[in-house]
């Protein structure tokens, strides 16, 4: 037959919060999460490789005020 815990009192949940947390916010997580989603920490080398960039020369605006056209960048 086995046990079950059905309940845990406020001090036996922070001592096992505190054991369960600092065993996993560990540098090697932190920068794997980051890496996980796409998120590159401190490697701007790498950051900058993923940006699409095309420079491109801005079309001329015409004469006329009504026709302007807003800027996209």
């Amino acid at each position: 037959m086995r046990a079950y815990i059905n309940y845990v009192s406020k001090l036996e949940f922070l001592y096992a919060f505190r054991e369960a947390f600092f065993a996993s916010i560990t540098e090697k997580n932190i920068q794997g999460g980051f890496r996980r989603a796409g998120l590159v920490l401190y490697d701007l080398e790498r950051v900058l490789s993923k940006l699409d960039m095309r420079l491109r020369t801005p079309t001329p605006l015409t004469s006329r005020a009504s026709t302007l056209q807003p800027l996209v960048f």
